[in-house]
């Protein structure tokens, strides 16, 4: 008598893990975060020396920001959150009247564009 009572008590206990198994095998995966699509871009008319920086959230200025020199410059990478992309440009030692121009863009759509003409402002594009 006690070892049937063992036999049943096995027997229950094997029947509910693997209840529990299936379950937990058979529950849906999240969803991965959703991917975008960052691409900075910025080039000039003339040579000199370029400046810039670009975040991704945030306000240029702020501590996230990350720095590069050199044109024409071109970045594309990928956040797993919905992007606020910014972007600051500037030129030195061109000739007058040459031309810079910035562009970023997510997930292939152009978000913001802007062309100057140097010595004078610096080019930004932010997104709206």
């Amino acid at each position: 008598m006690g070892r049937r009572r063992w036999v049943r008590t096995a027997g229950a206990l094997l029947g509910v893990a693997a209840a529990l198994l299936v379950g937990a095998c058979s529950s849906d995966q999240p969803p991965p975060a959703p991917q975008h699509m960052v691409h900075f871009t910025a080039t000039s008319s003339a040579g000199g020396t370029a400046f810039g920086r670009y975040v991704t959230v945030g306000k240029l200025g702020s501590n996230q920001e990350t720095t590069f020199r050199g044109l024409p410059f071109d970045l594309t990478f990928p956040v797993g959150y919905p992007p606020e992309p910014k972007m600051q440009v500037s030129l030195v030692d061109v000739p007058p009247n040459s031309r810079l121009t910035c562009q970023v863009a997510v997930d292939g759509q152009v978000i913001a564009s802007q062309t100057v003409s140097v010595p004078g402002q610096d080019a930004i594009c932010a997104a709206p």
